[in-house]
């Protein structure tokens, strides 16, 4: 009896641990924090922003639209309480002298990071804040998490804003300097509002260029002009009010993608609130698969700001590339996921023996496929897949997913508990 109970142990450990393997990093546009807006004052605001961070839950998080320390400060207290701690300083651009809502910032949990820099990269009218973090359950791995807002475009301007498309080049230009002296397996990360509307503009085509060391990966692939266009209405984060454009975006390095060390978690980028169906549309505007059973998230997305949240996890403590090829899966498997029973989010796991085409669904006890979360190629390894309520319309019950990968089948049982 004393050696089950060891196991129980053993396997509750190990589970927890690894829970806690990954970290969240979640960027938002404030909208002018802390000012008023709309009549507004900004003590009826920040419920609306403890409700939506509460439920994102993130480990890291930028923000932009910051006014001065006193603002950072400010939403530490206010919103994001005693988890969190700020950066030490708001990084202001050569603008930012006035209250006007351009400052960067920064907040982590120190029970998952340890902040060990903080750098401003000199970029024309705006610094691009940079972040060095150590992963406490991994003190041998680093990741920079840089925060960027760029130059927006105006109304009915077309000269200026061929002014602010340079504007937005030259920052990048900055961007490229500092990346490229970075080592090629670097996990770093830029994240905030672009407000780059097209992905022929020369600033994003400069963020993506592998000609030279210290490019990023759009990981939504998204190839065209993004704004009003319902073809691109998955990647628009902009405005929660009537949702029509691309301008917030999470763009990872090299080293991130590869395995080791510090990885990004396939599929994990989400944009929270936008569920494909609201283009053009409020978020609140029906029902949203995001929040099927707590309308009130809506609500509080379209009182909060006029962008959508994103977010994307990141596995840490990763095998390096080297050892990964030495303990490739030697069978196809499928995992059990963790946690179970669940909600709002689980990990289901799998193991590829080979390279090929990959399909997991999600059945309901009718045998009904409910959500696909994988249908494309890939290389073989060992994957991991967050699930989260949120995004499927998925009640208390009893489901069953099933991987497919050529002639190999294997499904599984896990529980949704409300």
């Amino acid at each position: 009896m004393k050696k089950v109970y060891q196991l129980i142990l053993f396997v509750l450990l190990s589970c927890s641990l690894f829970a806690q393997e990954q970290i969240r990093v979640m960027s938002y546009n404030l909208l002018n924090y802390p000012n008023s807006r709309s009549g507004a004052s900004i003590t009826t605001i920040e419920p609306h922003y403890i409700k939506i961070i509460n439920t994102i839950n993130p480990d890291a998080l930028i923000v932009v639209e910051m006014i001065q320390q006193a603002g950072v400060n400010q939403f530490l207290t206010n919103v994001l309480g005693t988890d969190y701690a700020a950066a030490t300083v708001a990084i202001k651009g050569t603008n930012s002298a006035g209250n006007d809502g351009n400052d960067c910032a920064f907040y982590y949990k120190p029970s998952k990071l340890t902040l060990i820099e903080t750098k401003a990269i000199s970029a024309r009218t705006r610094v691009i804040s940079t972040f060095k973090l150590v992963p406490i359950n991994s003190p041998k791995d680093t990741i920079v998490i840089m925060g960027v807002h760029l130059k927006a475009n105006e109304y009915n301007s077309p000269d200026n804003n061929k002014t602010n498309a340079i504007k937005r080049d030259s920052a990048i230009t900055s961007f490229r300097a500092e990346t490229k002296t970075y080592k090629a397996s670097a996990n770093f990360l830029v994240c905030g509002d672009f407000n780059i509307f097209s992905s022929n503009e020369a600033a994003f085509q400069k963020l993506i260029d592998k000609s030279t060391s210290g490019y990023v990966i759009d990981m939504m692939n998204a190839t065209g002009n993004w704004s009003d266009d319902p073809a691109f209405n998955s990647v628009c984060t902009h405005s929660s009010t009537d949702l029509d454009t691309r301008l917030d975006m999470i763009l990872i390095s090299q080293g991130l993608q590869d395995k080791g060390g510090v990885d990004y978690v396939d599929n994990s980028f989400k944009i929270f609130g936008n569920d494909g169906n609201h283009f053009n549309k409020a978020v609140n505007n029906g029902s949203n698969a995001w929040f099927p059973n707590d309308v009130s998230i809506g609500t509080s997305l379209v009182a909060a700001s006029d962008h959508l949240p994103i977010y994307a996890d990141f596995a840490v403590g990763v095998p390096t590339g080297i050892e990964k090829k030495k303990t490739l899966p030697e069978n196809f498997e499928l995992l059990q996921n963790y946690p179970n029973p669940f909600n709002p989010e689980t990990t289901i796991s799998y193991k590829l023996q080979a390279t090929g085409s990959v399909s997991l669904k999600i059945f309901n006890l009718l045998g009904g496929v409910v959500a696909t979360p994988v249908n494309k190629f890939q290389q073989a390894g060992e994957y991991n897949v967050q699930l989260s309520t949120n995004n499927y319309q998925l009640s208390s019950g009893i489901y069953f997913y099933q991987l497919k990968v050529g002639n190999f089948v294997q499904t599984k049982k896990m529980v949704v508990l409300k």
